[in-house]
């Protein structure tokens, strides 16, 4: 028997939102991002492995992970 099985990542933006970076220190706007990784089968997508939500500087491009805290009061 051969199966075909595999992992694909897809970043989807929520939402964007004026906050100071934390890296370098701007206050310009912040995108949330969340990043979904799911494994296929026969390039069906069948169970999400691993669910990240993230923090990107439009100013100076760096990222950081965000807790359900973290993305709650940005989004706010």
């Amino acid at each position: 028997m051969f199966f075909l099985f595999g992992l694909s990542t897809r970043e989807h933006l929520q939402s964007t939102r004026s906050a100071s970076c934390r890296y370098c220190g701007v206050f310009a706007p912040q995108q949330l991002i969340q990043r979904r990784t799911k494994l296929s089968v026969f390039f069906i997508p069948l169970l999400t492995v691993k669910k990240t939500r993230l923090q990107a500087c439009t100013n100076c491009g760096g990222t950081s992970r965000l807790s359900g805290l973290g993305e709650r009061s940005l989004a706010h």
